[in-house]
């Protein structure tokens, strides 16, 4: 099982770090942008960034005696992507302010965001066990 979460971490941790450096890329030539939503848009970034290097650290190996705590994580990183996406995703597809080329791409770019990271999350999933197969961990009764 361990095996399956490595391989899709991998998968969402390079999307991530793809999807985020180019948005900070294209951010830096956007001149539409206001100065508040630069800030947004940044901190978002820098959190998912962030999530990616922790995400970097676990995969290296750096903390091998942590696959509790990594497996935990893989699975809050996955759930978490997944629902920012959904959400963000919801947001661009009916704002008004976007044509239709760009509602299509970035609607795309969400749904591969939230597929990576479901199936992240489902990774460790054991129907019987789903929320305490995580790390292991015995179930709350």
């Amino acid at each position: 099982m361990m095996a399956k979460i490595i391989r899709r971490l991998w998968l969402l941790t390079i999307w991530t770090i793809f999807i985020w450096t180019n948005r900070l890329l294209n951010l830096v030539d956007d001149t539409d942008v206001g100065a508040s939503e630069k800030g947004w848009v940044i901190a978002i970034a820098v959190i998912f960034l962030l999530l990616s290097l922790i995400s970097l650290i676990f995969l290296a190996g750096l903390w091998k005696h942590r696959s509790t705590l990594a497996a935990r994580f893989a699975g809050i990183f996955g759930l978490g992507t997944a629902a920012f996406w959904v959400v963000r995703g919801t947001g661009i597809l009916f704002a008004n302010q976007h044509d239709f080329g760009f509602k299509l791409i970035h609607s795309i770019l969400a749904l591969v965001s939230v597929l990576l990271g479901a199936f992240l999350y489902f990774a460790g999933d054991n129907r019987k066990t789903r929320f305490r197969n995580w790390g292991d961990r015995p179930a709350v009764r």
